[in-house]
């Protein structure tokens, strides 16, 4: 099973229980992170961050070792961290 965030309190309608990673984009020349995740049923939500707290977590990204923590484990960590999403991780990488 991919690392995937199970919502502490579900989304309804429709039933939206987890979100995984399905996209990472890191701008380095506009200081900008795009992360699209995808839902139970498909859904998709869009999360983002800009200027300096993008440079930041791409600068952490890029110096990360991840063969303990991997990355979508690392984006959903932060996604949680910041408030975006509510959950518990689970699930092994891809």
């Amino acid at each position: 099973m991919p690392e995937i965030v199970t919502l502490t309190t579900p989304v309804t309608p429709p039933s939206l229980t987890t979100y995984r990673v399905v996209m990472l984009a890191m701008d380095w020349d506009s200081a900008s992170i795009a992360i699209r995740l995808k839902g139970t049923n498909g859904e998709t939500k869009f999360c983002g961050y800009q200027g300096a707290t993008a440079t930041t977590l791409m600068v952490a990204l890029n110096k990360a070792n991840l063969t303990s923590n991997s990355l979508q484990k690392r984006v959903l960590t932060q996604l949680i961290a910041d408030g975006e999403i509510a959950g518990t991780i689970s699930g092994s990488p891809d």
